[in-house]
Formats: structure tokens, C-alpha cells, sequence
């Protein structure tokens, strides 16, 4: 656990803003590599899609070790540890759903 205090993002330096978004960029397209591998609906007579193993594993495998690493810099940079009861990225498929990018420019709440 990491014993600095929390940094806004706007207390970074470029490179350490460059660092996190390349984290960021990396996981978001990791996820995208994997969602080939879930389920979707399937049409009437349409064959189930059949995934090698090998791949899937290493696709999920890809999604953690990225999630992992921007954690690892949020925590380094930033001060944010990892909350437990977050889910993991290779979990929740629709964690880039572009409907979330609404909250990408909410306002952060100041304490008073």
C-alpha cells in the first residue's frame, strides 16, 4: 500500500500524464482483443463460435497484466490504491462502453 497522499492528474508532470494514458490505451485495447472471446447473441442456425483455448488464456492473461500495470502507476503517481471491491477488466465487458465517457469529463467534487 502505498504511503504517499493522493495527487490530483493535474499535479502531474507530462511525462507522468503520458505514462498513465499509455497504461490507460494499453488496457482499452487489450479489453477490445478480448471481447472477440465473448458471448454474444447468435441467429437462429448460426453455429456456435468455437475459441482456442490457448488464446482466450492468453488474451485474459493480456487484459490483467495491462489493468495491473495502470494500477501500479495510479498507486505510484497518483496515491490511489486499488479498491477490493473492484471488479477485474477482463470481468466486465463493457468496462470501454463508449456511454461511459460522460463521467471522463465530469467535474471532480473539491472538499471545502
Amino acid at each position: 500500500m502505498s504511503t504517499l497522499p493522493a495527487r490530483s492528474e493535474d499535479q502531474l508532470s507530462p511525462s507522468e500524464v503520458s505514462a498513465l494514458d499509455a497504461a490507460y490505451r494499453r488496457l482499452e485495447q487489450a479489453v477490445a482483443d478480448y471481447q472477440r472471446f465473448l458471448g454474444g447473441s447468435l441467429r437462429p442456425g448460426e453455429p456456435v463460435p468455437v475459441h482456442d483455448a490457448r488464446e482466450i488464456a492468453q488474451a485474459q492473461a493480456a487484459v490483467e497484466e495491462a489493468e495491473a500495470k495502470l494500477w501500479r502507476l495510479r498507486e505510484e503517481l497518483l496515491g490511489w490504491v486499488r479498491p477490493g471491491w473492484a471488479l477485474p477488466a477482463a470481468l466486465v465487458a463493457d468496462w470501454f462502453s463508449p456511454e461511459d465517457t460522460v463521467y471522463d469529463e465530469a467535474a471532480p467534487k473539491r472538499s471545502a
